[in-house]
């Protein structure tokens, strides 16, 4: 009986020790307060021959992969085709399908079987060029706004130059392959920037599905889009709910391309893969494109990364009025884009202030500059500006005046050359007077040896 008692005394003198150890150590735990680990950023990586992943408010690459690579771009193509059309205009205008148009369509390119007098607006062209692709509805465009593909196709290029694209070269309207029809990744974003600023350009690539009205050959026309990003028609798999357009593309030659868009979280998103391959009945472009937007909104996020309040080294200040230095901080905050797991400890500040500035001062003048960075990445340049005033001391600045003039050259030379006159002058009057002593005493001498003669 008395070993049972000392048992039990000894279990409830412990119990508290227990119930403490699990608090501070709790099943499935690992993080403050009990919180889990937060998850590292994964890694990217992208099979596609040419990738990037653009932010558009900081101009930031976030990835990028051989993004000025010469590649054949399918029908990326559309993008420049369509923004001539949306920069031209009169959507209401009706358009006929010449025979012309067919010049170089492909057996098995995407169409929409146009046929040779058939009469439709621009607009619904426009429609079927960039939804469903068609690549005579981008012939018959250009020789309805230019005359023939031709002409059509120097103004393509003359965009292009005038957009800075520099690795690029159209040969046709809609992509179907030429060895000598090619673009970059960066290039395609130059234009799809420019493209991006004209509203109906996001309404039609963002449109799934259209019905285009009956035309005096063909009854109406269902179209849809060939984007499986932004549609669940044809796969649900690709399904990506932030996507925003663009573009497919595909040929034997180019691979799946695709260039899309989208914005979360203030972050507002380009992407572009080029080259990408069927792996296992999986059009890579639509997988990798999620992956790149899913990886960058999970691993950025805009920071204030500078802030006005910030401390900075004070400056010497010359002739103030019972201020000798003056501080100085940011004119104001800065924020940007960068990685989630940054610390503020690792970003660079390069610090370009002088040593001493001179009185007056005013407060906000701009002293100097604090540039931040992180690796190849600048984020920003901000002024670095007078906290206060600084009056000048009337004293101090005449001795300055003084010193100042003292200090010229030419005033030291001329202050010695008076003073050397003086001491020429100051030797000349003492050898002249020396000289007229000796001869006085010469005088007196001589006088006084003679004798008078009476």
């Amino acid at each position: 009986m008395r070993r049972v008692l000392c048992l039990l005394l000894v279990f409830f003198f412990m119990l508290p020790f227990c119930a403490f150890a699990t608090e501070i150590d709790p099943p499935g735990g690992g993080g403050v307060d009990g919180e889990l680990p937060v998850e590292e950023p994964k890694e990217l990586a992208a099979t596609a021959k040419s990738a990037f992943v653009y932010e558009t408010l900081s101009e930031q690459f976030l990835f990028e992969k051989n993004i000025r690579e010469r590649l054949p771009i399918a029908s990326l193509t559309k993008i420049m085709t369509s923004l001539l059309v949306i920069e031209y205009g009169g959507f209401a205008e009706m358009a006929t399908a010449n025979s012309t148009a067919y010049f170089d369509m492909e057996p098995d390119g995407s169409t929409q079987n146009i046929v040779q007098g058939e009469i439709m607006s621009v607009e619904d062209l426009l429609y079927c060029t960039m939804v469903s692709s068609a690549n005579e509805a981008c012939n018959i465009l250009a020789e309805h706004i230019s005359g023939s593909v031709a002409a059509f196709v120097e103004m393509m290029n003359a965009r292009a130059r005038e957009l800075g694209c520099t690795d690029t070269n159209f040969v046709n309207t809609h992509g179907l392959h030429d060895d000598g029809h090619y673009s970059t990744a960066y290039d395609q974003l130059l234009i799809i920037k420019e493209a991006m600023k004209h509203p109906e350009f996001m309404e039609l690539v963002n449109t799934t599905a259209k019905s285009v009205p009956a035309t005096n050959m063909a009854e109406s026309r269902a179209l849809y889009t060939t984007n499986h990003l932004i549609s669940r028609r044809t796969f649900t798999g690709y399904i990506y709910h932030l996507a925003q357009g663009i573009k497919t593309g595909y040929t034997s030659k180019a691979g799946y391309c695709l260039a899309s868009s989208a914005a979360s979280n203030g972050l507002s998103l380009i992407t572009i893969v080029m080259g990408c391959e069927r792996v296992d009945d999986l059009v890579m472009s639509f997988v990798e494109t999620r992956e790149m937007m899913e990886w960058a909104f999970e691993s950025f996020a805009y920071r204030v990364i500078l802030r006005a309040t910030d401390e900075f080294h004070s400056v010497n200040v010359e002739l103030g009025k019972d201020v000798s230095e003056v501080n100085v901080k940011p004119r104001n905050s800065l924020t940007a884009l960068v990685p989630i797991d940054l610390e503020d400890e690792d970003i660079e500040r390069i610090i370009t202030l002088p040593d001493t500035v001179t009185a007056p001062v005013a407060k906000g003048q701009v002293l100097g500059e604090v540039t931040l960075s992180y690796g190849n990445t600048v984020y920003g340049t901000v002024p670095l500006t007078a906290d206060f005033d600084v009056e000048l001391s009337q004293e101090e600045s005449v001795m300055q005046d003084i010193m100042e003039v003292v200090r010229k050259p030419w005033i030291r030379y001329a202050v010695m050359a008076i003073v050397a006159v003086i001491l020429l002058y100051v030797v000349a009057v003492l050898l002249y007077n020396a000289g007229r002593r000796r001869s006085r005493g010469s005088s007196r001498g001589n006088y006084r040896g003679k004798r008078r003669r009476w």
